[in-house]
């Protein structure tokens, strides 16, 4: 089963991932960084051993060629390199000093630290031995292994490899448990869907019937009616709301160039028994302005934002509606909106204030139309003052 999810749940999967990731990533590096440690360490000590042996054997000798007063060896160091005179292997090379640490035969150019027995010094591993004790001159045996880098590079190379293949795993991992996790929401979310996608059917039929037999009730007292068309209007908003969710997907349809101030005022039109019914002051500041838009998105927008201009508005407020080049704003002085709900309340299914019912879905709308046509939506809003709903084109 393919999940596809919204953009919500794309942003609590990525703050899972990132949560997870950071702290597993940390982790594996933590225990690369041991592993490593102890390698080297290792790696020091077996070389440590097996130079120090080395050495022990070049300084006995020495001191076997002083003993026995053959001049073979003193010969051989005139003559041919060092490391030749003693037998060493290719990945050795070998310096001699005297009691004053100075050269007497040495084949590296790099300077000793007479002060230790063992060290590590440019990727190049150094032993040095005092067993020979002056013979033939020579004080300190200093012992180089040449090939100490490449082998500390393939170490790091193998820790860089399994490290690489750690995280790559524990990064799918994470991703096949973090949607494991979102499965059953994702259902759930689909069954509610679908619910309200098969209620929203079945509410078609009366609405339709309710709007059209209003205008033919003559007998009925007026204020009466019209409690019957507000109400009626607020049904039809909801079902428009919802068919628009979730069963049309139009924002990119049928475009074309839209008045945008003559279309807010057919929609204010359309709102003035609302405002009305709460004795709601209406006050507009509207230039000129045209958008290559589908009509319906606009229309839908303009809707939802003045529904709740409405909505959560005081009892003899007002509405404030502002539309010049750069943007579309609407300013109610109702019951506002916690700052620590500001983040969260264009998502589907979340309200400011469950007092006032609905399904929380309008701003969610809104902020897809925004998206979908480059807009961006800015909200400000102050509790118990009002709030401001800004639409930047």
């Amino acid at each position: 089963m393919v999940i596809v999810l919204s953009a919500y749940e794309k942003r609590s999967l990525l703050r899972f991932l990132l949560i997870y990731l950071g702290s597993i990533y940390t982790f594996i590096c933590l225990l690369a960084w041991m592993f490593y440690t102890i390698e080297i360490k290792n790696l020091h000590e077996n070389y440590a051993l097996k130079m120090r042996s080395t050495a022990s054997s070049i300084a006995h000798k020495i001191v076997t060629a002083h003993m026995m007063e053959d001049d073979t060896l003193h010969k051989c160091l005139a003559e041919k390199p060092t490391e030749t005179c003693f037998g060493l292997e290719k990945e050795y090379q070998l310096g001699l000093f005297d009691e004053h640490n100075k050269p007497l035969h040495v084949s590296f150019p790099e300077s000793v630290d007479f002060s230790k027995t063992f060290y590590l010094e440019g990727n190049s591993f150094y032993a040095l031995d005092e067993s020979s004790q002056k013979h033939l001159g020579i004080q300190t045996i200093v012992l180089k292994h040449t090939h100490s880098a490449s082998m500390i590079q393939t170490l790091r190379l193998q820790i860089l490899l399994y490290l690489v293949l750690s995280l790559a795993f524990a990064t799918i991992l994470g991703y096949v448990l973090a949607k494991l996790f979102l499965k059953p929401i994702k259902a759930e979310i689909e069954t509610l869907d679908t619910f309200i996608k098969d209620s929203t059917h079945e509410l078609n039929t009366p609405i339709t019937a309710i709007l059209m037999s209003i205008s033919t009730l003559k007998d009925v007292d007026e204020k009466k009616r019209k409690r019957i068309e507000l109400s009626a209007k607020r049904i039809a908003t909801l079902y428009s709301n919802l068919s628009y969710m979730l069963l049309h997907d139009k924002q990119n349809e049928g475009k074309s160039d839209v008045d945008v101030k003559k279309l807010i005022v057919e929609r204010l039109e359309y709102c003035a028994d609302l405002m009305a019914s709460k004795h709601i002051d209406l006050i507009l500041h509207l230039e000129e302005k045209f958008l290559h838009i589908n009509e319906e998105s606009l229309t839908k927008l303009i809707d939802n934002l003045l529904s709740n201009a409405i909505k959560y508005n005081h009892f003899e407020g007002s509405i404030e509606v502002r539309l010049d080049f750069e943007k579309l704003c609407v300013k109610d002085t109702g019951i506002g909106i916690q700052s620590s709900k500001l983040g969260d309340i264009t998502k589907r299914y979340k309200r400011a204030n469950a007092d006032k019912g609905g399904f929380g879905i309008g701003l969610d709308i809104v902020n897809t139309i925004c998206k979908t046509n480059g807009f961006k939506l800015e909200i400000t809003s102050i509790e118990k003052e009002g709030s401001t709903f800004s639409v930047l084109f």
